[in-house]
């Protein structure tokens, strides 16, 4: 019987990057996260969310994304990295998709056309890079979208720039990956419970681990 999907707390592992056009990433959802999103402080050093306007009660709103916990899966060649660490997972490894701004809003209209916007553990996920585009610094789209590694290579080191593609999901039909995502789900679920039962003196150095450097649009 399938396991419907729900929401849970972080866990570390490698973050699927895209970087390279022609890259694809091919995933069986273990579960989902939406946290806020965080950016370092230039001043302070500090980590902190991103303002992103008020709600209808004026109330100040925070901007959001979504974190996809996953298991790699054959096909996959956009690397993954987790601080310094990185390379192509292998198939089995777990992974995670960190989607936000365009990303992020690419996913809720995809989940909303997969099964009426139910997620299943072993869904697959699979997204691809064909354009990347600059942006000044302000944030704003700089000249037109690159469709050739060339030209995406020719960027200057200083002018931030983004890999971009489409994102689709569909039902898991392959028992092995779908068998590897519900047991990763499993792990994760136990891993919670027994965080839980640490006393919180002894929980605090979990809080490092966590944090995810902001990386630009």
């Amino acid at each position: 019987m399938a396991i419907e999907l729900n929401d849970g707390a972080r866990i570390s592992a490698p973050v699927i990057r895209q970087q390279r056009l022609g890259e694809i990433a091919n995933l069986a959802v273990v579960r989902t996260e939406q946290r806020d999103r965080l950016r370092r402080n230039l001043s302070s050093g500090e980590m902190e969310t991103i303002p992103n306007g008020t709600d209808r009660q004026g109330r100040p709103k925070v901007k959001q994304e979504m974190v996809l916990h996953a298991v790699a899966m054959p096909g996959t060649t956009m690397e993954a990295r987790l601080g310094e660490e990185g390379g192509v997972p292998t198939p089995g490894d777990r992974v995670r998709l960190i989607l936000k701004a365009k990303g992020f809003g690419d996913w809720i209209e995809t989940r909303r056309s997969h099964r009426k916007g139910k997620l299943n553990v072993g869904d697959v996920l699979t997204l691809e890079t064909r354009w990347a585009q600059q942006y000044d610094q302000d944030g704003n789209p700089k000249g037109t979208k690159i469709e050739d590694q060339a030209a995406a290579d020719a960027v200057p080191r200083n002018v931030t720039i983004g890999f971009y593609g489409p994102l689709s999901l569909k039902e898991g039909s392959e028992s092995r990956w779908i068998e590897a995502a519900e047991q990763a789900y499993r792990d994760d679920e136990a891993s919670e419970r027994q965080q839980r039962s640490i006393p919180l003196d002894d929980a605090s150095d979990f809080a490092n681990e966590f944090g995810d450097e902001e990386v630009p649009f």
